[in-house]
């Protein structure tokens, strides 16, 4: 820990800029608090009820930025309006270490959400994984992995000190000693570009496979009967369609997610660029330091604001928990009645005799199996219709 820089060093900002770094703290601080408790709220109160995984996964992201936003924000905004540090150096290191083991397990929360989505649309058969059952062995694998790797700085591999400009708290990012270098490259393997590849791998197959049910043989026929709407027959297997379908209408809540990640990768690596400047090349002027760290200090907000802007799940529970006087309606299920001999979207053939499908039950004791004759089946946006039986396809993931 730096002794010097308690309270009788110099001013390293202009007197402006220590207000300025203030009131932005204080005004994200609040906004950020105001913004993920509201997403807390409706995740826990919404008509969801947090029981996907994805939602479960949401929520520990929005109460982590919540808890750095009312912890460490007072702390460092408090200091900054009074141009120095305020408090013992004992709480900078509380403070460092809060704040980087939420940012990292915020990280380490996003790479679950990457291969999540990877395995709903590339690998369905590990579905299973992302039972509600599952999520408290995930919580506690992306927590252990973020307290196991900023804990040792508190038992002397590299410490926890003051900015540059010494009003906010982080890892030793100049030292120069061994373990200073050791512990600050490894955080930065470990802790960003393990995490940015494994994002990287899983969105690219995601994409891929997007573009795959977007040139298949199923997404062409429907975007040309699109523009002429006699029926054409085709013929398609049972599981294709299946999973064309659940990779077409899981498509939005995979661009939520991908732009929280890019959000977030928004505001960090300028951050990490100059982390890894500093280490290597060497220190620079208090005053480069404080665009970057503000800027990773935004992830805070903006997470919260893009899930909430693009979730349209989200928006329905936050008009449904408060529209008042609303009546609850059990759903009902419709039979279509039409004449086959009208155009319809698309007019397939399920080809699936002999092709026996594979059903997992909730205890995975044992397997069901069920066998699927030829049908004459039209595909009308989610809806199946064989034979008299219409069957309605999941319109798209549970996820707020």
């Amino acid at each position: 820990m730096d002794t010097n820089a308690t309270g009788e060093s110099p001013d390293l900002l202009s007197d402006t800029g220590y207000l300025c770094v203030g009131i932005y703290l204080s005004i994200l601080g609040l906004s950020s608090i105001c913004v993920n408790g509201f997403v807390i709220l409706i995740l826990l109160k919404g008509k969801a009820k947090h029981n996907v995984m994805h939602n479960i996964l949401l929520l520990n992201m929005a109460v982590t930025d919540f808890l750095i936003s009312i912890v460490a924000y007072p702390l460092s905004a408090s200091s900054s309006l009074h141009g120095r540090w305020l408090y013992s150096e004992g709480t900078c290191i509380f403070y460092g270490f809060w704040v980087f083991s939420l940012a990292v397990g915020n990280m380490n929360t996003l790479a679950v959400i990457a291969i999540c989505r990877y395995i709903i649309a590339v690998r369905p058969e590990y579905s299973y994984l992302l039972e509600k059952k599952n999520a408290k062995y995930i919580l506690c694998m992306i927590w252990i992995y973020s307290f196991m790797w900023t804990s040792p700085p508190l038992v002397g591999w590299s410490t926890y000190t003051f900015e540059a400009y010494r009003t906010s708290c982080t890892i030793n990012w100049a030292g120069r000693s061994i373990l200073d270098k050791t512990y600050n490259i490894t955080i930065t393997v470990t802790c960003f570009i393990v995490h940015v590849s494994i994002c990287s791998f899983s969105y690219f197959h995601v994409i891929k496979r997007h573009a795959w049910a977007n040139n298949s043989d199923i997404g062409l026929a429907l975007r040309s009967s699109g523009r002429n709407l006699e029926a054409t027959e085709r013929t398609f297997n049972l599981e294709t369609v299946v999973s064309y379908h659940k990779v077409t209408t899981s498509r939005k809540v995979t661009m939520m997610c991908f732009a929280m990640l890019t959000s977030y990768l928004i505001a960090w690596t300028p951050y990490t660029f100059l982390s890894v400047w500093i280490m290597f090349i060497g220190d620079v002027k208090p005053w480069v330091h404080v665009l970057p760290t503000m800027m990773a200090k935004s992830s805070t907000l903006t997470n919260a604001i893009v899930y909430g802007i693009l979730s349209s799940k989200f928006r329905e529970s936050v008009k449904l928990m408060f529209k008042r006087n609303m009546n609850r309606v059990a759903p009902m299920t419709t039979n279509i009645n039409r004449n086959l001999s009208e155009p319809v979207a698309t007019s397939s053939r399920v080809q699936s005799t002999g092709t026996t499908l594979q059903h997992r039950p909730q205890d995975h004791s044992k397997k069901e199996h069920y066998s699927y004759k030829t049908y004459s089946v039209h595909l009308i946006k989610n809806d199946v219709y064989i034979g008299k039986n219409n069957v309605t396809l999941p319109n798209e993931e549970r996820v707020l």
